[in-house]
């Protein structure tokens, strides 16, 4: 054999990464499961699509070039003269990847009629499939949701005319474009809440509104489209913004105080308004500057400087200068907090999404890489060890899809009001789902805090091993290929178990919310899950279960009772990721008694008895504990094998050299 150059001698060639829709069987699982046969073809018939299109080389090549050229911000000219509007500049597969996730309805799905009371499922299930190729797009697209849900709750409430701002707003939000103009249609939304103060103790926040009206106003409905309405606030608002992870949105919905209470509003602002003349002349507001060429000024936002992350570098986040910004009042005067809420919800659920979506595809390239790698003169995929490496992260994926769209389902009940078992011609056997009003209400509040953070501290543990799994490979960092690049997955997500709420405050958010009062959210949820515990056919599984739930809840409704909830608050990572075993462990025991599934059925059991696989070490050890010893004999591989490839094993593995001493 000649000696290898380093043009020549062996080289690995994956191959390319499959369908990733047609190539999940777990997201096909959760669907199948949560979505009605009315519409399941429709979406099934979208997904496959879109799963095409992730991996095809026009998104890598956006998704690549968004990498490439990072954003930067140019606030004046060659003259020293100060631009109308900052020019924050973003690459072109920045901007595409935002108009292919539009078209595919990532926000839209959400608030159309198609898929009637499931919208929410479809909508996440596009988005699963979205995040992973959208080059954190979806991070805006996730604001963007949430915005949309809270103009929609004010334009239904208040029966606000189709000229308002909100509904030309609300129109933009939710519009799907068309064809290369989606940008003129389709308008992202920001969210500023964190200041220098800190991101969740918006009681210290230090930007003030002060009512203005406009004395002279064109109208709701003048300016194209109507798009002037959005200009005109009432309220102008001076402040600073230390995080603003949407720097290029159109709007942005935020916090500031007013005077004489000093107590938080929510408003909306246009990042950019209508210049008052296309000709070179001072804003009131920004003395000295120039108009853009698009015949737009700030509306006083100006960029303080943009952020050095570790991660997430495609996305423009930036430092925020508020100088007699133009805004208007969302919600009540002095009700910032409560209005702004529901936002939250909406970011958190596309953040444990986008963190299932990551995983995924960051066990697809491992797996393709497994397949295409040999190791001591072995296929890498067959040898025992790797394969059980690979299982656990299956298992630990399953169970974590299980409760994250569990969680969406439920969001379903919330919004329509009525649960799989209404009868209505979108029905599903999901009959774990709570009933619809304060079960329901309760169930999701307590999941959302519990999935975001649960769920994206699992990945990031999930997609560290894939990386691994590829060994040295699997640190490389190359910005040109982001199809195996698994270092970029991993450093994006990072930052999933820090914005939207860190572990820590979820945690507290967590157990506040169940022992509120005298623990009454506590002996609504407890009245939803011990239901739903008592509808798992009896055995082992079931036994467990239902001796871990009830120990987690009599040590937390005992601390309610003694007065002695300080001791839940203080150890409440804990109590949240005990109860997240619980839950993933029921669903997906629930899961396989539906329809005999072997492979669920074994992630089950090795979940629930033999501790093989779970939600990480911070639990209570007195309550989450192997109840079955562990055996790794030929049968186990056999599983690990069905549980990685959906296939046998083939008769070479056994008596694998790998096992040998």
């Amino acid at each position: 054999m000649p000696p290898a150059t380093a043009t020549t001698g062996h080289i690995t060639r994956l191959p390319p990464l499959d369908n990733t829709y047609t190539s999940d069987p777990s997201l096909r699982r959760v669907l199948g499961w949560y979505l009605s046969p009315t519409h399941l073809p429709s979406l099934d018939s979208h997904l496959t699509t879109l799963g095409a299109e992730a991996i095809s080389p026009q998104i890598k090549e956006w998704s690549a070039d968004a990498e490439r050229n990072q954003p930067y911000v140019k606030g004046f000219n060659v003259w020293g003269e100060q631009y109308g509007v900052d020019r924050l500049v973003t690459s072109e597969g920045w901007k595409q990847l935002t108009k292919w996730g539009a078209r595919n309805g990532v926000v839209a799905l959400g608030y159309e009629d198609t898929y009637g009371a499931q919208r929410r499922l479809a909508q996440y299930a596009v988005n699963y499939i979205y995040s992973p190729s959208s080059g954190l797009a979806s991070c805006p697209i996730s604001m963007t949701d949430g915005a949309a849900l809270i103009l929609s709750q004010e334009v239904a409430r208040k029966n606000l005319p189709p000229d308002h701002a909100f509904s030309v707003t609300l129109r933009h939000l939710l519009s799907r474009g068309g064809g290369n103009d989606v940008d003129v249609d389709f308008w992202t939304s920001g969210q500023w809440m964190t200041e220098r103060a800190g991101g969740s103790d918006v009681a210290n926040t230090e930007t003030w509104a002060v009512h203005s009206p406009i004395s002279s106003s064109g109208g709701n409905g003048s300016g194209k489209n109507g798009d002037r309405a959005v200009e005109e606030g009432e309220y102008l608002i001076r402040g600073f913004k230390f995080f603003s992870s949407a720097t290029d949105a159109n709007v942005a919905l935020l916090l500031a105080k007013t005077e004489p209470s000093g107590k938080l509003s929510t408003f909306l602002a246009p990042l950019r308004v209508s210049s008052p003349t296309t000709s070179a002349s001072p804003t009131s507001s920004n003395p000295g500057s120039i108009p853009s060429d698009q015949g737009q000024v700030t509306n006083g936002v100006r960029i303080h400087r943009l952020k050095n992350k570790l991660g997430t570098k495609e996305l423009p986040t930036a430092e925020l200068i508020l100088h007699d910004t133009r805004a208007h009042l969302v919600g009540d005067l002095n009700k910032g907090v409560s209005t702004i809420a529901p936002l939250l919800n909406i970011t958190r659920t596309h953040t444990f999404i986008g963190s299932l979506g990551a995983w995924r595809r960051a066990l697809s390239i491992a797996k393709g890489f497994a397949r295409a790698r040999t190791t001591v003169g072995e296929p890498l995929w067959l040898i025992p060890m790797h394969l059980r490496v690979l299982a656990e992260g299956e298992g630990r994926h399953r169970a974590a899809m299980e409760v994250g769209f569990f969680t969406i389902g439920v969001m379903g009940v919330v919004e329509n009001g009525r649960s799989g078992d209404s009868g209505a011609k979108d029905n599903v056997k999901a009959s774990h789902l709570p009933r619809p009003g304060a079960e329901a209400t309760v169930v999701f509040r307590t999941l959302t805090a519990l999935c975001k953070a649960v769920v994206s501290k699992m990945a990031i543990a999930g997609i560290q091993e894939c990386q691994e799994a590829l060994g040295g490979v699997g640190y490389m960092d190359e910005a040109d290929e982001p199809e195996f690049n698994v270092s970029r997955i991993l450093r994006n997500t990072l930052v999933n178990s820090i914005w939207e709420g860190t572990t820590n405050v979820l945690a507290s958010e967590f157990v506040r919310f169940l022992v509120k009062g005298r623990g009454e959210n506590l002996v609504v949820f407890a009245g939803w899950i011990e239901r739903v515990l008592a509808s798992i056919a009896p055995g082992e599984m079931r036994g467990v279960l239902l001796q871990a739930w009830t120990a987690w809840k009599e040590r937390v409704s005992g601390a309610v009772a003694g007065g002695k909830v300080e001791s839940v608050l203080a150890d409440g990572r804990r109590a949240m990721f005990t109860l997240a075993w619980v839950l993933c462990g029921m669903l997906l025991v629930l899961d396989a008694q539906r329809d005999g599934d072997g492979v669920t059925g074994e992630i089950a059991r090795r979940w629930v008895l033999h501790g093989e696989i779970g939600v990480g070490d911070t639990v209570w050890r007195d309550i989450v504990f192997p109840r079955k010893a562990t055996a790794v004999d030929e049968e186990s591989v056999r599983w690990d094998c069905r549980i990685v490839w959906g296939e046998e094993l083939p008769a070479v593995a056994v008596g694998h050299r790998s096992m040998k001493l």
